[in-house]
């Protein structure tokens, strides 16, 4: 439907910076349930009609304007509201709050790695240049 990304929130944590924001989501409606879920053709109606939204979740998490980590969650569903609503308000139904944690946890990793690559590079700067 469409490519654009639309920015929920974005905020300082530490020393990082969080970024939020969703797309619609490609896969149709019936694709991602299995027959258990019974109201699939009312989900597309609604979706068709513009009242709910079928979208994608994702959490980037930034170290000096670098991306080091981020978590994506698809097949979201906004019943009734925004995506911005159903994200941070209704915290996609506790999927959120593990987006952020699982981000932030990938972030902290990477962060140790590139600095003992960092570490290991300026040392071999440091021999050539002096």
């Amino acid at each position: 439907m469409f490519d654009s990304y639309h920015e929920v929130a974005r905020w300082n944590q530490d020393f990082y910076t969080i970024a939020v924001d969703w797309w619609y989501e490609d896969v149709p409606i019936r694709d991602m349930f299995d027959d258990t879920v019974t109201d699939v053709e009312e989900m597309e109606r609604r979706c068709d009609a513009g009242i709910d939204t079928h979208f994608i979740t994702r959490v980037r998490v930034f170290y000096r304007q670098h991306e080091v980590a981020n978590d994506t969650l698809g097949s979201c569903y906004a019943a009734g509201c925004d995506p911005e609503e159903e994200i941070l308000e209704n915290r996609l139904g506790g999927y959120f709050d593990d987006m952020l944690e699982q981000a932030r946890e990938e972030a902290d990793r990477e962060l140790v790695l590139l600095n003992r690559e960092i570490a290991r590079d300026a040392a071999l700067v440091d021999t050539v240049v002096n």
